[in-house]
């Protein structure tokens, strides 16, 4: 299947895109061929124009094609672990969260064991935007409503399968830990009332814990998606 426009965002974004062939090689399976018929006719196109894919580049970010099951059921993060064998710190499955209690862990978590992508595209901030950091979870959705853009939209949050798969699926597709230092704090909410934060990805693994609105520091932003 020939995705319309790949070609000239490929060039637009000077390679910084993951998409079904890379995405082929990293997950083992055609991702084009576990779509349904209606969500092959949403991905047949490249849905950016080409002043989108300017300012993209401009902002550091990525082409992402995301796909929300496997050949053999839905592509969750945990599976996606599976997968690729590996990817996630050892410590999400053992005790994780923001006071650390022990029984929080990513198996009990439903953004971890049931939550999917959906299938399409995104344009995705490699890093936190700078206007995010060191800010509360209110904070920062003040200031994303703050980076609306030509079309009027402001972007958006990533859910925490999506920070996951672009994170993991770009590392092994690209060889670049994205997130080393920095953390992307999600709007998807954990048992405890949190909200589920994914970074600091290390040799160990990328790590995901859940933080309160109030938390803010450093290192802890949100990378914008359109």
């Amino acid at each position: 299947m020939d995705i319309e426009g790949l070609d000239a965002a490929t060039r637009a974004l000077g390679g910084a895109v993951l998409g079904p062939a890379a995405l082929a090689g990293v997950l083992g399976f055609d991702p084009l061929r576990t779509l349904t018929d209606d969500e092959r006719r949403l991905v047949a196109r490249v849905p950016f124009t080409a002043d989108e894919l300017e300012r993209a580049r401009a902002d550091d970010a990525m082409l992402v094609f995301r796909v929300p099951r496997t050949p053999d059921g839905p592509l969750t993060m945990l599976r996606l672990a599976v997968v690729l064998q590996g990817g996630l710190d050892p410590k999400t499955h053992t005790g994780v969260g923001y006071s650390l209690r022990e029984e929080w862990t990513i198996d009990s978590q439903p953004f971890a064991a049931e939550d999917t992508c959906g299938a399409g595209w995104a344009l995705v901030r490699r890093t936190p935007h700078p206007a995010t950091l060191n800010r509360g979870y209110r904070e920062q959705d003040a200031a994303l409503e703050r980076l609306v853009g030509p079309d009027g939209h402001a972007p958006r949050r990533r859910r925490a399968v999506e920070i996951a798969y672009d994170t993991l699926c770009w590392q092994r597709a690209h060889g670049e830990r994205l997130l080393a230092d920095r953390w992307d704090w999600s709007c998807s909410p954990s048992t405890d009332q949190g909200y589920a934060a994914l970074g600091e990805f290390g040799a160990q693994g990328l790590r995901v814990v859940a933080y309160s609105r109030a938390v803010r520091f450093g290192t802890l932003g949100v990378c914008p998606q359109r």
